[in-house]
C-alpha cells in the first residue's frame, strides 16, 4: 500500500519512454506526484514582496533591460539577472560568502526562494496554464476583432464614397432637370419663376406652327363624321387665331376693359342725382335720364321721397301708422338751415371692390384650367397624327382616294407630311409637360411647394453629409482598431515567447528528475 507517487517513481526509474503531460493539468500533475507542495501558493508571500520590491527599484546595471524587471518575473529570468549581476562589480562577496551589494543579495534571495520546494516549477506550471487557457486566446480575439473592424470599416468607407457620388450625381441631375445650378437652391428657384413669361412666349411661338396640323385634323374629322360644323380642338383653334390672350376674351369674346395686377380694383360710379325740398338736400341714384334734365321742383321728386312730408303739427308721415312723438320735445336751441349746406356742383362715389375676377385677366397659358385644356387638345392632336402615321406607313396607297367627295387635303397628305406635323406638335407639348415646367408652375402657384421642393433637393445633400460623417466615423474606427492591434500584438508575442520559455524550463527540470527521460508538455501550448 505504497503511495501513488512512490509507485510511479519506482516505475519511472525502470522506464525509458517519454512522459506526456497535459499543459493545463501540469500543476495538478506536479502536486499529485509530490514534486511541489500542495500549499506552495500560500508560502510565496516573501517571494512576491521581494519581486515587487526589486521591480520598483532602479537597476544599477544598464545591461539588464526594463522588460526583465517587469512583473511577472519568472525563475529563468531571475537566474539570468543574478548571473549578470555576479559577473559585474556588484557581484562581489565578503569573507562570509555574502554579497556586498544589497541589490544583488535580493536577487540571490529570490532565486533561493524559487528553488525552495521546487516553487519555480509550480509557478511556471501555473503561468503556462494561465497563458494557454486565458491570455493567449484573449489577445488573439482582440487582434481578430480589431482586424475585422478595420476591414468592415474600410469596406463601409468604400460604400459611403460610392453613395456620395451617387447622391451628388442625382442632385445635379435633378437640378439640371429643373434648370438651376444648385449652389443656392431656394434663391435659384425663386429666380427661376421669373422665366415663366418668356417660356410661355416661346411656347406660344412654337404653337403658331400647328395651323397645318390642326387644319388637317379638322378636315379629317369633319369628313369622317360628315358634320361640317363639328368643333375640333376649339381651345387650340382659338389660341392659334388670337394668340396667348386673356381668359376673359376666351370666355366672353370681349377684351377686358382694364388689366390690373393688383389685388383690388377701383370703380368710379356715375354722379348721383342731387335734389332739394324745403331747403333740405336729398341724394338718390334711382333717377332716370329724364329726371336729370329737370329742375329741383318738388313735383319732380321720386316716389320714394313723396311720402316724406313735414306736417305743421310736428308729425311726419313715413307711409306707416302715425307715431306721436309729442309736441313738447326739444331738439335743441340752435336751428341749422339745410338750405345753406353746399355739397358742390357734382358728387362722385368711388367703390373699392375685391378682385374676385382676377382669373379673367390671366393669359391662357398662365391659367391652369385653360392650360390643361390646351394640353388635352395637344395630346388629342398628337394621338391623331400618330395614328395617321401608322395607317399611312402600313398602306402603300391611300384608301381615301377611292372614296368620293374626299377632301383633297386628306388624299394628298403623305407620310413625311404627317411626320413633320407630329414633330411640330411635339415641341410645345414636350415643353409644357417637362419636369421643369411642372415645377415652375407649382412654384408660382404655391409657396409651400417651394419649401417642399427645396427640402426635397437638399435631402440629397443631407444624405451626402450623412455619408461624409459616416466616412469620418469609419476612419476613426480604423484608427482605433489599428491602435488596438499595435498595443495587443506585442503583448501576444511576449506571452507566447514567455510561455515557450517556461515550457522548455519545466521540461528540462522534470527530465533531470526522471533520469533524463524526455518530458513533453502536450496541448494547445504547441499551437500558439
Amino acid at each position: 500500500s505504497l503511495p501513488r507517487y512512490l509507485i510511479e517513481a519506482v516505475v519511472s526509474t525502470q522506464s525509458t519512454g517519454p512522459i506526456d503531460i497535459k499543459d493545463v493539468k501540469l500543476l495538478d500533475w506536479l502536486v499529485d506526484r509530490a514534486v511541489v507542495n500542495r500549499l506552495w501558493n500560500e508560502e510565496c508571500s516573501e517571494l512576491r514582496s521581494l519581486l515587487k520590491e526589486v521591480s520598483e527599484e532602479e537597476c544599477p546595471l544598464t545591461d539588464i533591460s526594463k522588460d526583465d524587471l517587469t512583473l511577472p518575473i519568472y525563475y529563468h529570468t531571475s537566474t539570468r539577472i543574478l548571473e549578470t549581476l555576479e559577473a559585474s562589480p556588484f557581484g562581489s562577496k565578503n569573507i562570509l560568502g555574502q554579497y556586498n551589494h544589497e541589490y544583488t543579495a535580493k536577487w540571490a534571495r529570490i532565486v533561493k526562494l524559487f528553488e525552495k520546494d521546487c516553487t519555480f516549477l509550480a509557478d511556471c506550471s501555473k503561468s503556462i496554464a494561465q497563458n494557454v487557457k486565458y491570455d493567449v486566446p484573449l489577445y488573439k480575439k482582440q487582434i481578430a476583432r480589431a482586424t475585422q473592424i478595420k476591414q468592415d470599416s474600410l469596406k463601409k468607407q468604400t460604400e459611403c464614397s460610392k453613395n456620395i457620388t451617387k447622391y451628388q450625381a442625382k442632385f445635379r441631375e435633378r437640378c439640371a432637370d429643373i434648370g438651376i445650378v444648385g449652389d443656392h437652391v431656394r434663391s435659384e428657384l425663386l429666380a427661376l419663376v421669373t422665366e415663366i413669361p418668356s417660356m410661355m412666349v416661346e411656347i406660344g411661338g412654337d404653337m403658331a406652327g400647328l395651323q397645318s396640323a390642326l387644319s388637317y385634323y379638322q378636315v379629317f374629322a369633319r369628313f369622317l363624321i360628315s358634320d361640317p360644323d363639328l368643333e375640333v380642338c376649339p381651345m387650340l383653334s382659338f389660341f392659334l387665331q388670337h394668340g396667348n390672350t386673356t381668359v376673359c376674351q376666351w370666355e366672353t369674346g370681349i377684351l377686358p376693359a382694364q388689366e390690373s395686377d393688383t389685388d383690388s380694383s377701383v370703380e368710379i360710379i356715375e354722379p348721383m342725382e342731387v335734389r332739394e325740398k324745403n331747403g333740405c338736400v336729398y341724394i338718390t341714384d334711382d333717377l332716370s335720364l329724364e329726371d336729370i334734365a329737370t329742375d329741383t321742383d318738388p313735383k319732380n321728386l321720386t316716389p320714394e321721397l313723396e311720402g316724406v312730408k313735414e306736417e305743421e303739427e310736428g308729425e311726419v308721415d313715413y307711409g306707416i301708422d302715425t307715431i306721436d312723438f309729442g309736441a313738447d320735445i326739444d331738439f335743441g336751441d340752435d336751428v341749422v338751415e339745410c338750405g345753406e349746406i353746399d355739397f358742390g356742383e357734382e358728387t362722385v362715389e368711388i367703390a373699392v371692390l375685391e378682385d374676385g375676377d382676377g382669373k379673367q385677366t390671366e393669359l391662357l397659358l398662365d391659367n391652369s384650367i385653360t392650360r390643361n385644356k390646351i394640353l388635352d387638345e395637344l395630346h388629342e392632336l398628337s394621338a391623331f397624327l400618330y395614328g395617321r402615321r401608322d395607317e399611312i406607313s402600313r398602306q402603300a396607297e391611300s384608301i381615301f382616294s377611292e372614296i368620293p367627295d374626299c377632301p383633297t387635303e386628306v388624299q394628298t397628305t403623305q407620310l413625311i407630311d404627317v411626320e413633320k406635323m407630329l414633330a411640330r406638335v411635339s415641341i410645345p407639348l414636350n415643353k409644357l409637360t417637362s419636369d421643369k415646367m411642372r415645377h415652375l408652375l407649382l412654384l408660382k402657384a404655391s409657396e409651400k411647394y417651394l419649401d417642399r421642393l427645396t427640402d426635397s433637393l437638399q435631402s440629397q445633400l443631407r444624405l451626402v453629409d450623412k455619408m461624409e460623417d459616416s466616412i469620418d466615423m469609419m476612419k476613426l474606427r480604423v484608427q482605433e482598431a489599428e491602435q488596438t492591434f499595435n498595443e495587443v500584438e506585442p503583448k501576444l508575442k511576449k506571452v507566447v515567447e514567455t510561455t515557450k520559455q517556461l515550457k522548455s524550463c519545466v521540461e528540462a527540470e522534470l527530465s533531470k528528475r526522471y533520469n533524463g527521460r524526455p518530458v513533453r508538455i502536450m496541448g494547445d501550448i504547441n499551437t500558439l
